[in-house]
């Protein structure tokens, strides 16, 4: 999840970690790879099967995740990544994914970066859908549960470099993933532990379900 900080004269202050800003690069495009690949068979079968609607016929874009909470924990963020994710002929659904940072510059504050995809599923059927696509998304990483967030949630770990704690969340038909990293000091040369890292990612997706609109 971006760039060198000072620890020595060369290095510039302020910037997120290099190792952060791939690993948050590569765990958006996981995600993706995740939800194409569900979306053949999970498209047919949820969607000819008469499963309840869903309450969101678009996600929210990546402003939702603007909140007090990510001003904190990536003090100064930048906007890095405001893209589309899935088309309407894409079974998954539609949505976002975004990335914030903490600015290059004059090494205010610790390197942190977050991460957020929002996805709504076809309403029909999309509960079931959106559930899977968080299942499937984090089966690989040893997923706990995450009690009173949304109508089911998850949590897990990214072990590498820099640990990413992330969490995932399905409220009716919306997928929601939140993953934060931060350094332990301006060198940016090792991150916080990855269960804290975890518990900031879930601070993060409460902030967001917050902001979520009610249903009509």
């Amino acid at each position: 999840m971006s760039a060198a900080f000072p620890g020595g004269p060369a290095e510039d202050p302020g910037a997120a970690p290099p190792q952060s800003r791939g690993l948050a690069i590569g765990l958006l495009a996981v995600l993706v790879l995740a939800v194409l690949g569900l979306a053949g068979w999970l498209g047919w079968y949820f969607l000819h099967n008469g499963v309840e609607n869903g309450d969101f016929e678009a996600a929210p874009e990546c402003e939702i995740g603007e909140t007090e909470a990510l001003a904190e924990l990536v003090p100064g963020y930048e906007t890095e990544i405001e893209e589309t994710v899935g088309t309407v002929q894409d079974s998954f659904g539609t949505g976002w994914q975004c990335r914030w940072a903490t600015p290059e510059g004059a090494g205010e504050s610790v390197p942190a970066a977050a991460t957020l995809v929002l996805i709504a599923a076809p309403v029909e059927g999309g509960e079931e859908n959106a559930s899977e696509t968080m299942r499937a998304t984090a089966e690989r990483s040893d997923p706990q549960p995450v009690e009173d967030l949304g109508d089911e949630a998850l949590t897990w770990v990214e072990e590498g470099a820099f640990e990413v704690g992330c969490v995932a969340v399905r409220v009716s038909n919306l997928y929601l993933e939140s993953c934060y990293t931060a350094a332990t000091d301006y060198d940016a040369v090792d991150s916080v532990d990855g269960d804290l890292a975890a518990e900031e990612a879930e601070r993060l997706a409460r902030a967001v379900v917050d902001q979520l609109p009610e249903p009509e």
